[in-house]
């Protein structure tokens, strides 16, 4: 392949200590939420469906996009992440909406699950985003699911990841 004349390579050089691997037309593997999953729970609690399950030995990278809302302006959705067991290495950052124009960020590794810290959105009649990426890797046994959780800042208030929004992920080595 060229561009401009100058020869590009898919293929980078031994040297690099780099690797091309194909990943196909989409090595994507999709979860998408059917139906808004809702809870007024203070603590994580699974959002139904949002998880894949790793293989032994294998490495993972996963993205969730996330359309989250609020019944109250001053309680904010508490996206979180948890981990399976038997996991070598892996984190994750998660970033929720705290208003139009900041984020909240939770940074973290598999020694233990994430949720967000607390905060409002601007309003309660829209969705805002929230994004959860990471990446994991299975040591030989693992058991469990990586997988998306939320939870209320205050229990009794719910809070909602909206239909259409998803999780992916797909195998890197």
């Amino acid at each position: 392949m060229s561009l401009y004349g100058v020869s590009l390579s898919t293929t980078p050089p031994a040297e690099s200590g780099l690797s091309v691997i194909p990943g196909g037309s989409d090595p994507w593997t999709y979860v998408v939420l059917a139906s808004d999953f809702t809870t007024t729970s203070a603590t994580a609690v699974p959002v139904t469906g949002m998880a894949f399950t790793p293989s032994a030995n294998t490495k993972y990278e996963f993205e969730a996009v996330l359309m989250t809302r609020t019944a109250t302006t001053t309680v904010g959705p508490r996206p979180g992440l948890g981990w399976p067991t038997g996991m070598t290495d892996g984190v994750a950052t998660i970033k929720q909406t705290s208003s139009a124009t900041a984020e909240l960020t939770t940074n973290g590794n598999i020694n233990a699950a994430l949720l967000c810290a607390v905060g409002g959105l601007p309003t309660n009649t829209q969705s805002y985003p929230a994004t959860v990426k990471g990446m994991v890797v299975a040591g030989a046994t693992p058991s469990g699911t990586v997988k998306v959780n939320l939870a209320s800042e205050t229990a009794g208030t719910t809070v909602t990841i909206k239909a259409g929004s998803f999780l992916k992920y797909r195998s890197y080595a």
